[in-house]
């Protein structure tokens, strides 16, 4: 075979690989990245995932490429490569670990220590707050993301008779009456299928009581979800931390304002 047949051997060679592996789906390519890591294969992890950090994944599939290509840089002690991917791999998965089982114990070791020599960062990111002020404007959600839970289930009790009581005046009123219109003004006429003027004289005031009383009551529930969500969201939280390497330990504290 001639040089340039060669060479043109090659080229096809590598255009069949890289087509194989652009048809190939992101957990297909991450399943065989993780075989060759298991195995060891640290060149062919590498051919297999970096590919795929220019491709729009999900968080996961993007965490688990730079776990697979921590490990293989840590293996072939590209310290520095293996140490980005590192801390990209825990800022998605704070709480990520390797099995000692599987891998080797340096490469084991150097996941520690990053995350050790980041313990604070990480830390933040295993605990992020999750709290929202637009709960508050949905009572009794805002009492129960606050904490306050003998509080939510009072007020949403509340709120849950006075809108079904509401909702069913306001239905017998509908199918009983129809509005009238005259010389001395508007009202009601009840006489639908029955003279129901009695009832709907009684049970008008009770719609007209529990609709102001839900407005009440929802309108305090959302001032007091508010308030709430403000207090806590200045409280001081501290919370102590401890990460243990093979080399180093960690003790710390985090606290937010």
């Amino acid at each position: 075979m001639t040089p340039v047949a060669r060479a043109l051997a090659v080229v096809a060679l590598c255009a069949g690989i890289a087509h194989a592996q652009a048809g190939s789906s992101t957990s297909e390519i991450l399943r065989d990245g993780n075989t060759a890591a298991v195995a060891g294969d640290w060149p062919r992890v590498l051919q297999l995932v970096e590919p795929l950090f220019p491709r729009p994944l999900g968080d996961a599939d993007r965490a688990e490429a730079h776990r697979l290509a921590a490990i293989a840089e840590c293996a072939q002690q590209h310290n520095a490569a293996a140490e980005r991917h590192v801390l990209a791999y825990l800022r998605l998965e704070p709480f990520g670990q390797l099995d000692l089982a599987l891998y080797p114990p340096e490469v084991v070791d150097f996941f520690n220590d990053v995350a050790a020599r980041h313990a604070a960062e990480l830390h933040l990111l295993r605990s992020p707050p999750r709290r929202s002020w637009r709960w508050s404007l949905v009572p009794p959600f805002g009492q129960l993301q606050n904490g306050e839970r003998a509080k939510a289930y009072v007020l949403g009790g509340t709120l849950g008779v006075l809108l079904a009581t509401n909702l069913t005046t306001y239905y017998f009123l509908s199918k009983w009456c129809q509005a009238t219109d005259g010389p001395s003004g508007g009202g009601l006429s009840c006489y639908n299928g029955g003279d129901h003027n009695h009832q709907a004289a009684q049970i008008r005031s009770t719609n007209i009581a529990t609709g102001i009383g839900f407005l009440v009551v929802y309108g305090y529930g959302v001032a007091d979800g508010l308030w709430g969500y403000h207090r806590q969201s200045r409280a001081l939280a501290i919370e102590p931390f401890a990460i243990v390497s093979a080399d180093r330990g960690v003790l710390g504290m985090t606290a937010r304002f």
